[in-house]
């Protein structure tokens, strides 16, 4: 005859505690049936990207400018078939669709990429690069990338030592931090990335001309650029964790932004532009607020601690 298992929670050999299997079944008074209940539900919460792009924003600090073109912006982006009809058209002057096509056809073949200029008695071989450059655009107009305001962000904060005075803001600005179109330039709530340019008048081609050294010989650089005119308005909103940053701190920023500039053939001085207006809000997240209570109670821990 097999001899039951008691039917208790658990039993004492030497200082073990062995729990037996039939304790699971055991039933528990009301009060804690109904506790146990309630913590073995799983909390559930369902949540919409709005919902998570508001608690970006909250957590992050929101600058919003309203900028001017100082200089003309000039753009980098090689040329489609698009841009290099729109050369034909605007900096040639060529009307007649076949002789544009003519024209396009003879740029592609001959002109763009590398030529060798040297004579062939050279020892060192001198070639010339051609291009031609257009702004990014759409059926709305040109843009401004948001890569290229976060890449003036980060310079402009590197120029002041920011990253190096304070740990951890390189990847405040880049990793989180997010440039986006506002006001005039919000022009397609789809694609708020596009930041587009409120032109002062038409987009017009420039040459500019440059020359580098190489072991394997120089290079001239030559290439027509689609240059956006001084006067030109754009506006953009910009998110990143200010962590350490005071207001004075990103006002300094901002600062240097002007002076670094955007778009292609900076060294020339161009793409300057003024900030007109500046609205600067620090974030009010609770875990910014949680991290410099940390902050200011390990402070004041050192602090006592000097002075005992």
């Amino acid at each position: 005859m097999t001899k039951p298992k008691p039917n208790i929670a658990a039993s004492r050999d030497r200082n073990k505690t062995i729990y037996h299997p039939a304790a699971q079944s055991d039933p528990l008074p009301p009060h804690l049936a109904a506790k146990r209940k309630d913590t073995m539900k799983l909390a559930s919460m369902t949540l919409t990207f709005n919902d998570l792009n508001k608690r970006y924003e909250e957590m992050t600090a929101t600058v919003r400018c309203n900028c001017t073109a100082l200089t003309p912006i000039i753009g980098g982006q090689p040329a489609t078939p698009e841009g290099l009809a729109a050369f034909a058209k605007h900096h040639l002057g060529i009307t007649d669709q076949e002789e544009a096509d003519a024209a396009i056809a003879r740029i592609r073949r001959e002109e763009l990429g590398e030529v060798d200029t040297a004579p062939p008695t050279g020892e060192l071989t001198e070639k010339r690069v051609y291009g031609v450059n257009c702004f990014r655009r759409t059926k709305i107009g040109p843009y401004l990338g948001d890569w290229m305001l976060k890449a003036c962000s980060k310079q402009a904060a590197s120029r002041l030592g920011i990253f190096t005075d304070m740990r951890g803001s390189k990847g405040d600005f880049s990793e989180a931090g997010r440039f986006s179109a506002w006001g005039v330039s919000l022009k397609d709530k789809a694609n708020p990335r596009q930041i587009y340019l409120k032109l002062s008048g038409d987009t017009y081609f420039q040459e500019f001309m440059g020359r580098v050294s190489s072991p394997r010989g120089s290079v001239s650089i030559i290439h027509h650029s689609e240059c956006v005119p001084s006067g030109s308005k754009f506006d953009f909103e910009w998110h990143f964790l200010s962590g350490k940053l005071k207001e004075a701190d990103i006002a300094d920023v901002l600062s240097m932004m002007m002076i670094c500039g955007l778009g292609s053939v900076r060294s020339l001085e161009q793409g300057k532009f003024a900030i007109d207006n500046a609205e600067i809000r620090l974030a009010n997240s609770p875990r910014i607020k949680a991290a410099d209570k940390k902050a200011e109670t390990e402070a004041a821990k050192n602090t006592m601690a000097i002075v005992a």
